[in-house]
């Protein structure tokens, strides 16, 4: 079959997956192909065809009205789209002078001020548009989008698996802001979290709490249910609502610091993905999992991070009797790890997984094969950020094991009686010269959420290591 070219110049027509409406000049070209099982077109569902129509004419327009840019280039563009936009109107019937005509000259409304004096900072990305926040230097730090947002939101729904005291001190003058004054239709601010890993602080969920026009809702349900979403959801009454959905829970290190990826959906760009993040924080809001936290509240979630905290630690002794095996899915993963050693003779793996598949699980079920290989415990250095990260990762690696001595952490002041199976903070490693051990030290390395490596806190680890298998 010989590919015909395609109706967009920028682009030619190839063998693939489309989702295109059929042009009058797709049409004869596909009617050109011999053999019509070479293609599969399908009718529009009435329900959604004006969606897919306004799409099309969205990028004919786009690329139009780009070529329209000589002296009066905007007044020409603002004369077309009317002449579009009434003949629309006259179409179905409703007066062609209806408000949706541009005016003259071509401005854009950015604010409208309760008086001359009130001001708020807009935020960087526009209200009108979407966009990707990657945490580089290049793109605007999300603590500081979330700050600009709270100062002109109406209200706002934020959803955490964790709150850490870092990162709520960064937004708290701009809550106490939002917060102050009440709403006619509901609290001002709603929070949900959990108590998942204790990781989250008390102390933070207590004070957002006591603040004014606000509820919070948290979930105690870690072993049913592990809640890993992270958004931020800035409602407007004017419609130009944003909600930010990514991997950045309330800390200092997900708002400053960290290389986050973040979406920023505009409701006035992609209206049918707000109503779904908006439909979706309704339903966990008013799910039962989740428990209203009042003042009388505060010993129960303390005592529940607690023990989550010395669970992880610790491990369960339940737990750790059960002969743990891999998923089918982190099977395959552990032999393309086994066939990169043996066969290319690789020592250097990256793991990459989506959150809650299990990656720590990969990688204990791989020490677990190479400790059977070996017919011993090779040394083994775990490196990560977070205490917590550290905490949860030695109780899984001594389920897998089945050992509930195995390894010991090294973070902050604690010392390890042992260091031959050592899960250890980046920090901790640099302050205690662990770059002083000879290069082979350790023979299976782990360093844990591995985008960070790149961090200057990293470079001694990574540039002095020899180890028989280092995995990130």
């Amino acid at each position: 079959m010989t590919s015909p070219p395609s109706t967009n110049p920028d682009r030619p027509l190839c063998p693939g997956l489309y989702d295109h409406l059929v042009t009058e000049e797709l049409q004869r070209l596909l009617a050109e192909i011999s053999d019509p099982g070479l293609f599969v077109t399908s009718a529009l569902d009435p329900e959604d065809s004006h969606a897919a129509i306004a799409q099309y004419v969205e990028t004919v327009l786009i690329r139009l009205l780009a070529t329209v840019r000589d002296g009066d280039g905007r007044e020409r563009q603002r004369r077309l789209a009317n002449r579009l936009l009434g003949a629309l109107a006259e179409e179905v019937g409703t007066d062609p002078t209806a408000p949706v005509l541009l005016a003259e000259p071509l401005r854009r409304l950015l604010a409208l001020r309760d008086s001359a004096s009130s001001h708020a900072d807009r935020p960087d990305t526009p209200l009108a548009r979407s966009a990707l926040l990657t945490g580089t230097r290049l793109d605007p730090a999300l603590g500081v989008q979330l700050r600009k947002e709270l100062a002109s939101a109406d209200r706002v729904d934020i959803l955490c698996s964790f709150i850490k005291w870092s990162g709520l001190r960064l937004l708290i003058d701009d809550l106490r802001r939002l917060t102050a004054a009440p709403a006619s239709d509901g609290p001002r601010l709603r929070v949900l979290t959990t108590s998942y890993m204790g990781a989250t602080d008390p102390r933070a969920v207590e004070l957002l709490r006591d603040l004014p026009n606000t509820e919070v809702c948290v979930s105690y349900d870690t072993a049913r249910t592990r809640l890993h979403a992270k958004a931020y959801v800035f409602h407007r009454k004017s419609g130009f609502g944003s909600a930010y959905i990514g991997s950045a829970n309330l800390s200092k290190a997900a708002l400053s610091e960290g290389l986050e990826w973040t979406s920023k959906i505009s409701q006035y760009e992609l209206p049918h993905l707000w109503a779904k993040i908006v439909a979706t924080f309704e339903t966990y809001w008013n799910d039962d999992e989740f428990e209203a936290f009042t003042p009388a509240c505060k010993p129960r979630l303390r005592k529940a991070i607690l023990r989550e905290r010395k669970g992880v630690a610790a491990g369960d002794d339940t737990f750790v009797a059960l002969d743990l095996r891999p998923y089918p899915f982190q099977e395959e993963i552990l032999e393309v790890l086994a066939a990169e050693r043996e066969i290319q003779r690789k020592n250097r793996h990256l793991i990459v997984a989506a959150t809650g598949t299990g990656k720590t699980m990969i990688v204990a079920f791989d020490y677990r094969r190479e400790c059977q290989r070996q017919k011993c415990r090779p040394t083994l250095l775990f490196v990560a950020h977070r205490e917590e990260i550290l905490r949860q990762a030695l109780g899984t690696f001594r389920a897998v094991l089945r050992d509930q001595n195995f390894g010991e952490l090294m973070i902050g002041g604690h010392g390890p009686e042992s260091a031959d199976h050592l899960f250890c903070s980046i920090q901790s490693y640099n302050s205690r010269e662990l770059w002083r051990l000879p290069p082979d030290r350790y023979r299976y390395i782990v360093v844990d959420e591995f985008h960070h490596a790149a961090a200057p806190s990293y470079e001694r680890l990574m540039g002095h290591v020899q180890p028989g298998c280092c995995l990130g």
